[in-house]
């Protein structure tokens, strides 16, 4: 598979998934369907979160090594962007439940650290 086909399809990804989330926010009653609409909005939440910090990664990653990006550097920035919208998402949940942001911030952000190296240093 070619690069600009994948990253053509992860912006095809985000342009759904912001429509998706901006219809939700708009026409979906949360106190009807309480459960789907936190479902939903949730996934298009993470979705559109992780394709547009893909893109920006993989622009990034184009700065920094010069033109010479490959397709790995795409599914890499695919995985750090997902943990990018998990530590957002659970920075949300734990403003909700009332939790201390700082300290579990920080530890949410580590573990994802760690989950990271983890997985980058894993020989295929």
């Amino acid at each position: 598979m070619k690069k600009r086909f994948i990253l053509f399809l992860i912006f095809i990804i985000f342009c759904l998934s912001l429509t998706t989330f901006i219809l939700i926010l708009n026409y979906l009653d949360p106190y009807d369907y309480t459960y789907m609409a936190i479902t939903f909005i949730i996934t298009s939440f993470i979705f559109s979160l992780t394709s547009f910090f893909t893109i920006f990664l993989y622009f990034i990653k184009k700065i920094y090594f010069r033109g010479n990006v490959y397709i790995f550097h795409v599914l890499s920035s695919f995985r750090q962007s997902f943990f990018i919208s998990l530590f957002f998402l659970s920075l949300i949940f734990f403003y909700n439940i009332g939790a201390p942001i700082i300290v579990t911030g920080f530890f949410t952000f580590l573990i994802l650290f760690f989950v990271e190296l983890f997985i980058k240093n894993q020989k295929v």
